[in-house]
């Protein structure tokens, strides 16, 4: 079935009849209810609701009524996270040291004391990632690490230079492109090639780095090129492929997961994609404007598109059929890096964010703002701790001060990477999700270590262990027990 929503409807609201002052925002967090079972693991095949000791508990205590017993919690005022500065972040990590270290010297779990359950029934992903309360499943890190390692001048890299004429390849190269010759870096010993390509307007490496995919124009005729990557000095040409002019250029490209296809979005809207090495190919109508992105969810079951018209549709990857099509303003997009399910859509002005659940069909967490002093540029989520990077343009006064935001959900922002020298245009990360590049205004391309090495085989390690745990049941309770 398809279905069409818009993410920009909201009711209206009398305001003679509200007199409760008015914030610059708006904002609806994520409820994990039993209906949401796309991240649920279950560990033993028992009731989940059975409890000890809940005869002892008053009422105001239960576990159904805790969260909204304002008398006894308390109700926290949600902060503006586009706006919240070093102040906020700065919170946060004293209270995620605190947290972190309350919790391995007693050994809790619960993310509340009066929960007793002798069962472990069903672990939810919000319990076991250590997040409870996220909107999306997070494991942010214990303490920022963005560090710039390297700035490297790239002239006539500016706006409008778009994200598809860049990319971070398995074997560690680096393409860029400004929309004339084609620029390939390699960080390991730091050597620079420049080739003479016409008309690039697009590129895109394979998933194992061996191949990279161009478009561009030759004669007005929209062509396909793959480059076989042979050494680190040498490339050679495989294959072409020419298209109709009716087409339009290349505007945008993406490999399928296992590598055997090419996507390319077109300036007319059409959708191609190209078998590889084979060379056949479909079109997929959908799009009427120019496609600006495609990009596969986690695990291949979808994949979504984005044109200059401000539509998203997802499609079924096996399939090719269209599933939804959502409707938003001046938007960008990420797919979360684990679930599979799960997507961020941005919309730059206005600045809002929402989260979009696919097996749901629904929105189920948003930030939007009601003025227009805030433009996001780019979002991205990192593929080890599940954090959105939020790229972000404030205005204050006459000066314009220019961030990326590290959200661990939709109320709180573990780290703030200051960029106000030169604003960042675009976001891209290495394969391996340890390190970020950054293209500023002033025409510069920097590096940044946003995860260690050793922490990242830490946390990834880390993960495993709790996913180990998890599927253990009972076991794992006792295994401290001798």
């Amino acid at each position: 079935s398809i279905v069409e929503m818009n993410v920009c409807d909201s009711p209206n609201k009398n305001f003679k009849m509200d007199q409760k002052p008015q914030t610059t925002f708006t904002k609806m967090r994520r409820k994990n209810g039993p209906l949401e079972t796309a991240y649920k693991v279950t560990t033993q095949n028992q009731p989940a609701n059975v409890y000890c000791g809940e005869r002892f508990i008053p009422k105001r205590f239960h576990r159904d009524n805790i969260d909204f017993n304002l008398k006894y919690i308390g109700e926290q005022e949600e902060r503006d996270i586009l706006e919240a500065g070093i102040t906020a972040t700065a919170s946060y990590w004293l209270q995620s040291g605190f947290a972190s270290t309350m919790n391995s010297m007693f050994n809790l779990k619960e993310h509340r004391l009066l929960q007793f359950n002798n069962q472990p029934g069903i672990q939810t992903w919000a319990d076991s990632s250590g997040t409870a309360g996220s909107d999306w499943p997070c494991e942010p890190r214990t303490r920022p690490y963005s560090i710039q390692n390297a700035t490297h001048e790239m002239p006539e890299i500016h706006y409008p230079m778009a994200q598809n004429l860049m990319d971070w390849s398995a074997t560690n190269q680096v393409a860029l492109s400004s929309g004339r010759d084609i620029m390939l870096w390699r960080n390991l010993d730091e050597t620079t090639m420049i080739y003479k390509v016409p008309s690039p307007t697009a590129l895109k490496f394979s998933p194992d780095g061996k191949y990279l995919a161009i478009g561009c124009l030759y004669c007005s005729y929209t062509v396909l090129n793959f480059w076989e990557i042979i050494s680190d000095m040498e490339f050679l040409v495989t294959f072409q492929r020419y298209f109709p002019k009716s087409m339009g250029h290349i505007s945008c490209l993406e490999w399928s997961l296992d590598g055997d296809a090419v996507y390319c979005g077109t300036h007319s809207g059409v959708i191609i994609d190209v078998t590889y090495p084979d060379m056949y190919y479909g079109k997929i109508r959908e799009h009427r404007h120019q496609v600006t992105k495609i990009q596969f969810a986690p695990g291949g079951k979808y994949f979504a598109s984005s044109d200059t018209n401000d539509f998203i549709f997802i499609f079924d990857a096996a399939s090719k059929k269209r599933l939804l099509k959502l409707c938003c303003k001046n938007v960008v997009f990420d797919w979360h890096p684990w679930t599979g399910e799960d997507m961020v859509v941005a919309e730059r002005r206005p600045a809002s964010i929402f989260l979009f659940n696919v097996s749901s069909r629904k929105f189920v967490a948003s930030y939007r703002r009601k003025d227009k002093r805030i433009i996001i540029k780019t979002v991205t989520f990192n593929k080890i701790t599940g954090e959105l990077l939020v790229n972000i343009i404030r205005k204050e006064n006459a000066d314009l001060i220019c961030e990326i935001l590290v959200l661990a959900s939709l109320n709180r922002v573990v780290d703030l990477i200051s960029h106000q020298s030169r604003g960042t245009l675009f976001l891209m990360w290495s394969p391996d999700g340890t390190n970020l590049a950054t293209g500023g205004m002033d025409e510069t391309f920097s590096i940044w270590n946003f995860i260690p090495t050793h922490k990242r085989y830490a946390m990834l390690r880390n993960r495993r262990n709790s996913k180990e745990k998890a599927t253990n049941g009972d076991l794992s309770l006792y295994k401290g027990i001798r």
